[in-house]
């Protein structure tokens, strides 16, 4: 199995909306390309597969050739499900006969789980991670990388599953807990807060006083 791994990547300035009532709009741009450098650090540490970063930001495709990784720009600019098949398009164009996708605001992923979501079961057609609320699709991995429409958004776990089921794919999940932490909303940050991994966006929402920032309906009972 030829794999590659592809890192959709969404613009930073148009990022993260739904922190809006906890950071400023300068403040979600560094917090969003953060985060994406911390995800292509691990990826960078992958040299035996194919890595890719779609997007259609400059800085992001420039940070992305900093890291070693493949820019591909995303000229379609419609979502992450078209920006996802236009690197798999690739991966399989170039002779991959596999592909991993994980998004740019997962900045917790270890080399470990992301190697974990490569190599687990082969055999498998279709291979999801999900996200921390067992609903969205934070990995998906594609033998071969057109197995399946592609169906990110609200769901979309169920969605790719369906997909694997109409496709008469064999379909599996791994999840894991840094590819289960995105972070989308005020709950996400106390969730990878308490994740504690030493990275970049970790230092940078401490530096801002983010975490202080979150209102007490967003933090679970202890």
């Amino acid at each position: 199995m030829k794999l590659a791994i592809v890192v959709p990547v969404k613009t930073p300035r148009r990022a993260k909306h739904r922190l809006e009532a906890l950071m400023s709009p300068e403040e979600r741009a560094t917090l969003a390309i953060t985060m994406a450098r911390d995800v292509m650090g691990v990826v960078a540490q992958m040299a035996e597969y194919g890595r890719f970063v779609v997007s259609d930001d400059a800085e992001v495709l420039a940070a992305a050739r900093e890291y070693g990784l493949e820019p591909l720009e995303d000229r379609q600019m419609q979502g992450q499900s078209t920006a996802v098949r236009q690197g798999f398009d690739a991966a399989w164009d170039r002779g991959y006969t596999a592909a991993v996708t994980i998004p740019g605001d997962v900045p917790g992923v270890t080399v470990k789980e992301l190697r974990d979501l490569c190599v687990y079961r082969p055999e498998l057609e279709v291979l999801l991670a999900r996200d921390r609320e067992r609903i969205g699709t934070n990995g998906l991995r594609l033998i071969p990388p057109h197995a399946i429409m592609l169906r990110f958004g609200e769901d979309s776990f169920n969605l790719h599953r369906g997909e694997a089921i109409r496709s008469n794919r064999s379909f599996g999940t791994l999840d894991s807990d840094g590819l289960g932490c995105d972070l989308d909303c005020p709950e996400d940050v106390m969730a990878f807060q308490r994740l504690g991994r030493d990275t970049a966006t970790l230092r940078l929402l401490t530096e801002l006083g983010v975490f202080d920032r979150v209102p007490a309906a967003a933090t679970p009972p202890v």
